[in-house]
Parts: structure tokens; sequence; C-alpha cells
């Protein structure tokens, strides 16, 4: 396995990032209102910044890039959401989504529906907004599923049928609702907003949330130092089935985000400054155990002396070893993006976070 690091924010950690179809091009926001647009050259694997946009008015929080469309959708702490477009001289151009006034905190999280004609937008007003487009007056407007989160919209993730949506809560929950839009999914009749299934799984709140590739399984991060995996028996899951769920506890600190390299593996980031592997027991089972660090040996710190020197160096403290380790808060990784197309194997992926670095990792 090999990890490439590139520093591309000076000032504060990449709070988020997103790749285009070709994975030549990256959205990245440096902690800042602003997102940066770099071109990676093959050859030397340099990043040229090629564009900048600047719309928001407080931090970015959210960003994700319709690899078929070449759209990039941003949303941030301004409570407002973007989705970007190239005009004919290749500049970016933002069109305004149209929230409702009940959005009326920061927007946390983004994400484009599988057939990129709608986004996801989760925020601190305990609402989910699904966007969708309007040609005649050239913007994005938006329905609210409300009344059943109470506490903020951490996360969201689309199944791949385009219409059912996971969302993931600071109220220690994970949901799963109906999402179609009339004029969009006119094949599916079901009736938007409708909750199918509510997974009580988590000790505490819910930091991230990814589906597997055949969406026939959903993996939960949260603050509870464990990963949860869902099973999911049959496509449209049902309010009154309780579906079978893995939780794999780990002594390492809670994690932010995940990955599913296959049906059978997959990768977490977080707290904890290395990489996690989760894997599938035989098949049979269904039971989930955590097979140890990314690239463990190769960044394996010295033994402290003690316990307490131990424990004050995760936290940041230098203890009897004389050399001080990164704040906790400094090693965070925030995002975990795949770099490879969606019928494929994940071999490659990218991580981003508050070391300001963004990591490419090959398996």
């Amino acid at each position: 396995m090999s990890v490439v690091k590139k520093k591309l924010s000076s000032s504060s950690g990449i709070s988020c990032h997103a790749w285009n179809g070709a994975h030549n091009q990256i959205a990245l926001c440096p902690g800042t209102p602003e997102v940066q647009v770099y071109e990676v050259d093959e050859q030397s694997g340099e990043y040229k910044l090629v564009g900048s946009l600047k719309e928001h008015e407080q931090l970015v929080s959210g960003v994700d890039w319709a690899p078929k469309r070449d759209m990039i959708v941003t949303c941030a702490h301004d409570r407002n959401a973007y989705v970007w477009e190239r005009n004919n001289e290749g500049k970016w151009e933002p069109q305004m989504s149209m929230l409702a006034s009940t959005f009326n905190r920061a927007a946390l999280c983004v994400q484009w529906s599988p057939r990129e004609n709608k986004f996801a937008l989760g925020g601190g007003s305990r609402s989910v907004a699904v966007c969708y487009y309007q040609e005649e007056n050239n913007w994005w407007l938006s329905k609210l599923i409300r009344k059943k989160h109470t506490s903020s919209v951490t996360c969201v993730s689309w199944h791949s049928n385009n219409w059912l949506l996971a969302t993931g809560s600071s109220d220690f929950k994970c949901r799963l609702f109906a999402a179609n839009i009339s004029s969009v999914d006119a094949d599916v009749k079901r009736k938007f907003g409708e909750l199918l299934m509510e997974v009580d799984v988590a000790k505490n709140w819910v930091h991230g949330i990814t589906w597997s590739p055949s969406c026939a399984s959903l993996a939960i991060c949260a603050h509870d130092s464990c990963v949860h995996v869902v099973d999911l028996e049959g496509e449209v899951p049902s309010i009154d089935k309780d579906p079978k769920c893995y939780t794999v506890k780990f002594p390492q600190l809670p994690q932010c985000a995940a990955l599913f390299l296959d049906e059978n593996r997959l990768v977490s980031v977080g707290f904890h400054d290395k990489p996690l592997l989760f894997k599938r027991e035989s098949a049979g089972t269904g039971m989930w155990v955590m097979e140890g660090e990314l690239n463990a040996k190769d960044t394996q710190a010295k033994k402290s002396s003690s316990k307490f020197a131990a424990a004050s160096s995760m936290f940041g403290g230098s203890g009897n070893s004389g050399n001080k380790a990164k704040p906790t808060y400094a090693r965070v990784k925030t995002d975990i993006k795949k770099m490879v197309k969606d019928n494929q194997v994940v071999n490659k992926f990218s991580v981003s976070g508050m070391d300001q670095n963004l990591d490419t990792v090959t398996l």
C-alpha cells in the first residue's frame, strides 16, 4: 500500500473534498468560505489551482461533484447551497438553491443523487432539503423532510435506486426516507418524506453513513467508537421490520466517515490518525471485525514509557517521550472519497482532514 501526501491548505484544515468523473480535478474547501478547484498532472502528480468558487459567506461544510453532468454542489454554514456549472469560457458560475424559510440553520452535508438530477442537503434545522432543477427560472427548488429528526442532520447518502435516502443525525439515529420528486421520479409511487426505517443502534451522534456497492448494507460511523453495519433484506426497507445490525467496537478514537472497498471490506477515517480496515467474516455468519490500521507499520510511533505518557500523547501532550505529538484536533480526518469508477472494486481513495493534507491511498 502506498500513501501520497499533498499539503493543499496553508491556514487550516480541509473540511471536505470531491473528485470529478475522470479523477484529474478536485474541489476542496481549505477551511474557509471558498472552494478551490485543482487539476492534477498525471505525469508529475502536482496539483495546479485552476479555479475558485466564491459565493458563500461562511465555512463551506459540504461539496460534491456530479461525475457525468460535471456540476459541483456546495453548502455552507451560511445556510445556502449553490450548484456550479462551467460557462462557455470554462469559468464556474453559481446557480441559487431556493431553500424553505424553515431551513434556518447551518447546512452541514450535501450529496448528488445517483442520476445527478437532484441533491440532498442536511443541516442544523433538523430537516433535509431535497433540491431539484426548475429550468424556467434557472434555479433549484427544494422540498423539506421535516418533523422526523430531533437534532441536526450530519450526513446523507443516496441509495442506487435514486429515491431512497439515508440520513444520520446527532440524535443518535439513522433513518431511511422516500425522497422521490414527482417531476423527477415519475415512476416511483411513494409519498415524499415517508419514513421507511429507523435504525437506533448508535450510542452517540452519527458522523457518517455510506452504502455498499450493491446497496445491500449500510455502514454507520458514530461517536461511540463503533462502526455499525446494517444488512437490509430486499431493496425497500420496512418500518415494521428490524434489520440485522453488526456492531464493531474498537479501542481507537471515533470515526467520522467510511467507504466500502467491496461488499466485504470497509475502510473508515476519523479522530484516529490512521484509517481503519474492517472486513466481513466468512460467508454465512455476516459478522464484521476490525482487521487493523492501514499503513500502521509506516507510521507506528515508539511506545511510551508509561500509561500516563501514552494517554498524554493521545491528547497532544509530550509525556516522557520528549517529542510532542500533534493535538487530536489536528489529526482528525473528516472525509474519504473513492478514486475509481462506480463499477470497479475500490483500490484507491483519498482522505482529507484538519492536518491540511490530502492523502491519496493506493492499496
